[in-house]
């Protein structure tokens, strides 16, 4: 086992979303519910934070524009210029309940944003997995989800993995690139509830399966192949929420944390909930874990 160490002390409710850019050298990630964007200068070592009027869940690179991002707000994704600080809506979730909102997003090998939708309070099988094609046409792809959470591809593409935090499992799907069409194939991991529940994932080179576990104080290393559990990150509090491998000189695992779900007690024994976690792991290759939306 490994243990992850202290990066930077910050007090995020949900803090969630970890995306490295290479290009700029930095970290990105969020406090869902308290609309911060924060950027990690991993040259100077410094934070930058972006706030906004309403709360932000993920992040996704953007083919062909450095310095700007799409963020998935509530019920929107918009464009966000990093250094100018401005920023514009891209597309409108109109048909979106205002007791949904989007949870984790990623763009697929082809450039197209999976999106999670999921109820603000209730989760019984009512959340959704849509897709935001390269022409911005939205279109759902998984009902009778509860919890929608990671998502990664394989080195090859031609498979997808998906935890749904509410029934506690990360799940396989055949993947046509061409088309986006995704066909279930089986449950890969289903995890132990002592383990608490999978939320972020980031994926190796050799198709290992890199999961923070809300409730389960670390990262989780699955096999995909076998659904066996292969090694763990340590992570000094309960609620750990995403994760992603960067660094420019050798590998680290960057890990967000979470206050929520904590009771005061909780907070006290725990008081580096919702901070950012690193851990060095110079003998994994990473996978590609933030592929760029592509617009037609």
């Amino acid at each position: 086992m490994t243990n992850a160490k202290l990066l930077y002390h910050c007090d995020d409710r949900t803090g969630e979303a970890a995306t490295w850019l290479p290009s700029l050298n930095c970290l990105l990630w969020v406090d869902i519910d308290n609309g911060i964007l924060h950027q990690y200068d991993a040259s100077r070592r410094t934070v930058k934070n972006h706030t906004f009027p309403e709360m932000i869940t993920s992040i996704i690179p953007w083919k062909g524009h450095d310095e700007e991002i799409i963020l998935a707000m509530k019920n929107r994704f918009i464009v966000y210029h990093l250094e100018k600080r401005t920023y514009r809506t891209l597309v409108e979730l109109t048909t979106l309940h205002p007791l949904w909102r989007t949870n984790d997003c990623k763009a697929s090998p082809a450039g197209r944003i999976w999106c999670g939708v999921m109820h603000m309070t209730e989760h019984n099988g009512n959340g959704s997995l849509f897709c935001v094609d390269n022409d911005l046409s939205l279109a759902p792809v998984l009902q009778q989800q509860s919890i929608p959470n990671g998502i990664v591809w394989n080195r090859e593409g031609d498979r997808m993995y998906y935890a749904d935090s509410g029934r506690g499992c990360i799940e396989e799907y055949a993947y046509d690139r061409l088309t986006g069409a995704v066909y279930f194939l089986r449950t890969a991991v289903q995890v132990p509830s002592e383990y608490g529940v999978p939320d972020g994932m980031t994926i190796d080179a050799e198709g290992l399966l890199w999961v923070a576990h809300w409730g389960g104080f670390g990262v989780y290393v699955w096999n995909s192949a076998n659904g066996q559990l292969v090694n763990k990150i340590e992570v000094p509090v309960p609620n750990v929420a995403s994760c992603t491998f960067g660094g420019k000189e050798h590998p680290r695992l960057f890990i967000t944390t979470a206050i929520d779900g904590l009771s005061a007690e909780e907070q006290k024994a725990y008081p580096l909930s919702g901070s950012l976690f690193v851990a060095d792991i110079p003998d994994i290759v990473p996978g590609e874990n933030h592929y760029p939306f592509i617009t037609g």
